[in-house]
């Protein structure tokens, strides 16, 4: 495990209405100010009527997204001397997607633009911030090429009948934009450097946030209290391998602007497989098994077919012991993190 114990005393943060807008820089600065309350609905009449959940975008209609994401890692060593810290992170983005397909088996081709990005970040002492609609030199550019590649470049999704993302592609634009940011010549990029680039892009950068806007739905007929759940592909994490269910429940139907919105609780159940022990170079870590969990919830509208908004909050707990030797003998520390994500999307 390559540079594993850089990698463990770094900080790490994870779980993490068409016609084109032409909004003014002025007002998607404006739109970037994120709503943490929840949705003002109203009871509907027959609140325990069944239906159906399912993605109903009009073709060619422009929908736009706000998707926000703060996260907060604690973090405590103990060793020669005591460090502690709190990193904090937000990335709030407003988002443009628009249906440009849907073939016979109901796979949905999806164009998608990010118009602004708004990135704030501190460790108690640094701060780092990047605003696209700021007027940023090549050296914030640079700096920032992950967040400002994005900007006005569109890109494409494949989204199943249910939900789920297929496929991220036409991404080429962007990773183009990434390598001129970062003044290098696109010839001077090999072929493995530029599929490495597309699967960082595609999997780390776009998909974290088309996954909030596509969630996969039941296909079943539902109701109030209605249950099911998604289980992830295994993910690795430190020196364990994680398998993450995804757990919903209907909480009820609500009227929100004269639709039905069904209220959908989140939940989550992580399954930890692995050795807690670790040797490299002489030292020794004793992991004791992260602890996973997620609540918040999803509002989904029914009438229109898409979510309405969302607000998911995630923490993961984690803690390790070391022993490693050094000229004055054998040294010993520990590390506590407690890293805790909230993710909000709303429908503009």
């Amino acid at each position: 495990m390559k540079k594993f114990l850089i990698i463990l005393f770094l900080s790490t943060i994870i779980f993490g209405c068409g016609k084109k807008t032409s909004d003014k820089p002025s007002d998607l600065n404006a739109k970037l100010k994120v709503d943490t309350t929840t949705i003002k609905t109203s009871p509907i009449d027959n609140p325990n009527q069944k239906f159906n959940l399912a993605y109903k975008f009009e073709k060619g209609k422009s929908y736009q997204y706000r998707i926000a994401s703060f996260s907060e890692d604690n973090l405590n060593i103990k060793a020669d001397t005591n460090v502690t810290k709190k990193i904090k992170q937000s990335v709030i983005y407003i988002f443009n997607v628009a249906l440009q397909n849907q073939d016979k088996d109901g796979v949905m081709e999806f164009s998608c633009e990010i118009k602004s990005i708004l990135f704030n970040a501190s460790d108690g002492g640094q701060m780092m911030m990047y605003n696209s609609g700021d007027a940023n030199d090549s050296s914030d550019l640079e700096r920032y090429a992950q967040y400002a590649s994005l900007i006005n470049n569109p890109f494409s999704i494949r989204v199943g009948k249910a939900g789920g993302i297929l496929e991220i592609f036409h991404i080429d634009k962007i990773v183009n934009k990434f390598i001129e940011l970062n003044k290098k010549a696109p010839s001077s990029v090999n072929q493995e450097q530029r599929d490495y680039l597309n699967n960082t892009v595609s999997q780390g950068s776009l998909k974290p946030l088309v996954t909030q806007l596509f969630r996969e739905l039941p296909s079943n007929t539902i109701a109030k209290d209605s249950s099911w759940s998604f289980t992830q592909p295994p993910s690795p994490f430190l020196i364990f391998k994680l398998v993450n269910t995804n757990l919903f429940k209907v909480g009820g139907l609500e009227k929100y602007n004269g639709d039905t919105v069904a209220i959908l609780d989140a939940g989550l159940k992580t399954i930890v497989t692995g050795d807690t022990k670790y040797e490299e170079r002489g030292a020794k870590f004793n992991f004791t098994k992260p602890v996973t969990s997620a609540d918040g919830a999803i509002y989904f509208n029914v009438t229109k077919g898409c979510v309405q908004k969302s607000n998911i909050k995630t923490h993961i707990h984690i803690y390790f012991t070391m022993e490693a030797p050094s000229p004055k003998g054998i040294q010993k520390g520990n590390k506590t993190e407690d890293i805790t994500n909230t993710n909000i999307v709303e429908l503009l």
